[in-house]
């Protein structure tokens, strides 16, 4: 996938992952990322986002934390290990330094989002609403790890939705990127849970997979969804020019599978 990606754009300013970048925070798995994206890693810069798999395990004397059924269970601050493979910015709240943080970049805001701790999702409300109102670029764009409208299989994810999604239509967010439910769907532009015109003020949202783990797509959205695909490795490109949005989603052999185009 990484390479197929930078076959396609050599010339991207740069990469943005929406979470679990490793499914266990351990040595051998950032090993492993990094040795198969080899040289690309060391000239792409990446904006990295924060998903359940990238939290630290509860320890106890010791040991990692299990449950009655032996599984290993997270807390809801990031691993120390990965902390240790990035440096990001750290313009963010406290609470969750170096994983809710925002960039300006060219006329467009992006603002990284940290969506693994649904007790505490309020805490980074008015740091975003803030980002939101004094935003002085024409474009902004949000990533995060749960979905607003969930694509994966049992899943739908109302503590982020309500945490957020009135600030997103208050302020006319015009593109979200998320991850996590292994699978894709791209909406519409919309509104208040609505399709909107495309003259009219509205969000893109978007959640995909590039990894080899995918999952069959639910239907509970469709009304709002433009594409929609389960069972299916992918990864976007979106380049701006002024007025014009273009957004393509391929798959892992560079097929194109979807687009669409946002002016302003």
């Amino acid at each position: 996938m990484c390479l197929e990606a930078f076959k396609n754009t050599p010339d991207a300013s740069f990469w943005l992952f929406a979470g679990d970048i490793v499914s266990e925070p351990e040595d051998e798995q950032y090993e492993e990322l990094f040795y198969a994206g080899g040289f690309i890693f060391g000239t792409m810069p990446s904006i990295i986002v924060t998903g359940n798999h990238d939290i630290g395990y509860l320890m106890e004397n010791g040991k990692i934390v299990r449950d009655k059924k032996g599984k290993k269970q997270r807390g809801n601050k990031v691993a120390e290990m990965w902390k240790e493979q990035f440096t990001l910015p750290e313009n963010g709240i406290a609470e969750y330094n170096e994983t809710s943080y925002s960039i300006d970049y060219q006329g467009v805001r992006f603002i990284i989002v940290n969506t693994n701790d649904e007790k505490d999702l309020s805490l980074q409300i008015p740091w975003l609403e803030n980002l939101l109102k004094n935003n002085i670029n024409k474009w902004t764009v949000v990533a995060f790890h749960h979905p607003i409208y969930s694509a994966g299989r049992d899943r739908d994810d109302d503590d982020t939705r309500n945490a957020f999604l009135p600030l997103f239509d208050k302020y006319g967010v015009d593109l979200v990127l998320t991850g996590h439910d292994h699978a894709y769907a791209r909406s519409y532009k919309i509104k208040n849970g609505e399709r909107v015109g495309e003259d009219e003020s509205g969000t893109v949202y978007v959640v995909s997979v590039s990894g080899p783990k995918m999952y069959s797509v639910n239907s509970n959205y469709n009304h709002i969804m433009a594409k929609t695909g389960g069972n299916v490795q992918l990864f976007q490109t979106i380049s701006i020019n002024n007025n014009i949005l273009n957004y393509e989603s391929l798959t892992v052999t560079g097929e194109l599978y979807d687009s669409f185009e946002l002016k302003k």
